[in-house]
């Protein structure tokens, strides 16, 4: 009885035994099965945090180098074509980059293809301010020839005015004296107003070389001692219209042939009542003021 009670405590022991190394067992493996997950899931997660960081960093250095670039658009045409050729660059190096990230390619040759990002900006950003330096002297220079177009045209201008000027016929003399007329037609020169009958207005023009040779009008502006302007009997006074554009009083007008050399001619102005006192006499060739003359009647 006391064997039989020995022996199965010693079965209940083994028993007991082999169910705690089971469990021991159980929970060792367990805890190595555990332990691999916890490894694979971080591995796991160290891959996706690092392939994060490396594609943010991959926009960070897109956008620092599109924001180096950006601040010169629109300042001219070449400018503009320059920085679309940069844009395509960068945008070419930038999708073989994310596609080595994505491959979990080595650090260096991310760090490789970084590096030639940064030396394309550089490159572009050199471009530029090349670009800058030859239109800064190129602006120069047109500045330059703007300046000597102005003055040339400004010094064509004047030699054109003077040309013009110097073109215009021009009355060297103007002699004006006043006559009585005697039934036979002849004439006594006087300065009484009540016995003059006749103004004669001889006027000599200088030889121009320079003047258009043909016909030129000549106009005569005789004017009375209270300024009105003398016309014909029963005619109103005429106008001609200045080099100005204004329109002008005259009293008579005579076309004359003239060749260069100087010209000789005579007007004379009749009427019946003079009145006493200074006749201005004034002498436009072709709408240009070319002379004068007073005569003063007592």
């Amino acid at each position: 009885m006391s064997e039989q009670k020995s022996s199965g405590r010693k079965m209940l022991v083994i028993v007991l035994g082999l169910l705690l190394l089971a469990s021991v067992s159980g929970n060792i493996f367990q805890f190595f099965n555990t332990k691999e997950i916890i490894h694979e899931t971080l591995v796991t997660k160290l891959v996706v945090d690092s392939l994060t960081i490396r594609k943010q960093r991959l926009e960070a250095e897109v956008k620092a180098s599109m924001d180096q670039l950006e601040q010169f658009k629109g300042e001219n045409a070449e400018m503009d074509s320059l920085l679309q050729e940069a844009y395509a660059k960068i945008d070419a190096q930038k999708k073989k980059i994310s596609y080595l990230i994505g491959e979990n390619q080595d650090y260096q040759i991310l760090q490789m293809k970084f590096a030639e990002l940064q030396e394309t900006t550089k490159f572009y950003m050199s471009e530029i301010k090349r670009l800058q330096e030859e239109n800064t002297i190129l602006k120069g220079q047109v500045t330059d020839l703007s300046v000597q177009v102005d003055q040339t045209t400004s010094e064509n201008k004047d030699l054109k005015g003077k040309v013009d000027v110097a073109s215009k016929l021009k009355v060297g003399s103007i002699v004006t004296k006043s006559y009585s007329v005697t039934n036979g037609g002849k004439e006594k020169e006087t300065d009484k107003a009540h016995k003059t009958e006749r103004i004669s207005i001889s006027y000599t023009i200088d030889d121009n070389p320079l003047a258009q040779t043909g016909q030129h009008t000549v106009y005569f502006r005789i004017l009375n001692p209270e300024g009105y302007v003398l016309a014909d009997a029963g005619q109103s006074v005429k106008k001609f219209k200045s080099e100005k554009g204004d329109e002008i009083s005259y009293s008579r007008s005579v076309t004359v042939n003239f060749d260069g050399a100087k010209l000789s001619k005579v007007i004379t102005w009749d009427q019946d009542i003079f009145n006493t006192g200074t006749y201005k006499i004034e002498v436009y060739i072709d709408g240009y003021f070319a002379g004068s003359d007073k005569l003063s009647l007592y």
